[in-house]
C-alpha cells in the first residue's frame, strides 16, 4: 500500500520491513510519531444477545466489566491452559470488536464457534472488510488531531471511540505497541488507500514518517512486549509469558480457568520469559540455546540491537533455577558463545509520554 518501502513477507503476508534508516524510523517512534501499517491483522465482530456472557466464559479477562469505549487485553486458552491467541477486546453499544494476529482470526473464530451451544451470538470475520493502523510515539496525538480535530482524549489503555475524518469514519484505539504508546485505527477498507494517504501527508508536515516492521520490533522488544507465534504459542502458559495483565483472577470460570488458579495459588511455573543482556553489539537468532555452566536452561525467543542500551538484547524462555535477574548465562550463536546476564522485563522502563492537549 505505501510506496517506498522495502518489503518482506510475514506469516504469509507482505509487509514493509522498512521506508528508510532503520536507525532514523526508530528515532522517529522513540522521539516523535511513526505511522505503521498493520493491515495484515485480524478483526473478528463479535454480535448477539449473549455476546457478553459467551466471550465472558471464554476469554481469561473481565469481559462483563466493559462499558461502550472500554476495552482490555485478553487470550483465549485451551481446557489444559495453553494459549491459543492474545487479543485486543473492544467493547461497542451492539458488538465487541477483537483485533488479532494476521494468521489468528480464523483459528481465533473456529475455535470459539465450536463453544457456541445454544448461544445467540454471532462472530463474524471482519478481516477483509475493516482495516488496522497504528500511530505510535509520544506525539501520535499532536498527529491524530490533525485528522480527526474533533477526537477527545483517550485517558485510559484500550479506551475508543469513533471519530470523523475527511474520509469517513474511522475507530480510534488507545493502544501500546512501543513503550511510548498510540492509537490503532480501525477504519473500512474501501477508504483505506486514501486515508493512508491522508495520514501521509499530515504527518510529513509535521515531520513524521511511516515507519516499518524492524524499527517497530526493536521497540517491541524493549518494551518486552511478547508476539504470539514468535514469543508464545499453544504450548506455553499466560503465565509463563508474563501475561498477568491478561487474566482476571476473580472473574469466575473460563476455559483453561482452573490450571490458572492452580498455578497461581498452589504452583509455579518451569520456565519463564525473560529479559537477556547480551555482551555483544549483534542481535543472536530465535531459537539460539541458553546455558547454565554446561547445563541447558532455555533459549531465545526475539533478539535486536537496542540503540538505547547500545548492546543487542533478547527474551527468551529461562528454566526455574535460573530465570532470576542478575542471573549469568551464555548463549551458542552461530558456534560463538556469547555470555548474557537474566534481567526484568521491561529492559527500558524511561519513555515520553503521550502528548495531549492541556
Amino acid at each position: 500500500m505505501a510506496e517506498g518501502g522495502q518489503f518482506i513477507e510475514d506469516r504469509g503476508w507482505e509487509v514493509a520491513q522498512k521506508f528508510s534508516a532503520v536507525e532514523e524510523e526508530y528515532e522517529i517512534l522513540k522521539h516523535s510519531a511513526g505511522l505503521l501499517d498493520l493491515t495484515s491483522s485480524g478483526l473478528i465482530e463479535a454480535t448477539g444477545t449473549d455476546r457478553v456472557r459467551f466471550l465472558h466464559g471464554m476469554l481469561t479477562n473481565n469481559i462483563k466489566a466493559l462499558n461502550p469505549g472500554q476495552g482490555c487485553y485478553a487470550a483465549m486458552l485451551t481446557p489444559q491452559g495453553r494459549i491459543v491467541a492474545d487479543m485486543r477486546v473492544y467493547c461497542l453499544e451492539d458488538s465487541f470488536l477483537l483485533t488479532v494476529e494476521p494468521d489468528l482470526h480464523e483459528k481465533v473464530v473456529n475455535v470459539l464457534r465450536k463453544f457456541i451451544i445454544g448461544d445467540q451470538v454471532q462472530l463474524l470475520d471482519r478481516s477483509e472488510e475493516l482495516a488496522l493502523l497504528s500511530i505510535q510515539g509520544p506525539k501520535a496525538f499532536k498527529l491524530l488531531s490533525q485528522i480527526a480535530p474533533h477526537h477527545s482524549v483517550l485517558p485510559q489503555l484500550f479506551n475508543h471511540c469513533e471519530t470523523e475524518t475527511q474520509w469517513g469514519k474511522v475507530r480510534v484505539c488507545r493502544v501500546n505497541r512501543t513503550r511510548e504508546g498510540g492509537y490503532d485505527l480501525v477504519l473500512d477498507q474501501k477508504n483505506l488507500v486514501k486515508f493512508w494517504s491522508l495520514l501521509q501527508q499530515t504527518a510529513k508536515g509535521l515531520g513524521m514518517k511511516p515507519v516499518g516492521l524492524t524499527a517497530l520490533n526493536i521497540h517491541r522488544v524493549e518494551a518486552g512486549i511478547p508476539r504470539y507465534g514468535v514469543d508464545m504459542e499453544e504450548s506455553n502458559l499466560p503465565l509463563e509469558v508474563g501475561l498477568d495483565h491478561a487474566i482476571s483472577l476473580n472473574k469466575g470460570c473460563y476455559i483453561g480457568q482452573e490450571v490458572i488458579a492452580r498455578t497461581t495459588y498452589l504452583g509455579h511455573v518451569n520456565r519463564k520469559l525473560v529479559g537477556l543482556l547480551l555482551a555483544t553489539d549483534h542481535a543472536a537468532h530465535r531459537g539460539d540455546k541458553v546455558f547454565q555452566a554446561e547445563k541447558e536452561v532455555g533459549w531465545v525467543t526475539s533478539s535486536v540491537y537496542s540503540p538505547s542500551l547500545r548492546r543487542a538484547i533478547a527474551m527468551g524462555y529461562i528454566r526455574r533455577g535460573a530465570m532470576e535477574p542478575g542471573t549469568s548465562l551464555r548463549l551458542e550463536h552461530t558456534g560463538a558463545s556469547i555470555p548474557c546476564e537474566v534481567t526484568g522485563l521491561p529492559f527500558v522502563t524511561d519513555k515520553l509520554p503521550i502528548e495531549t492537549p492541556t
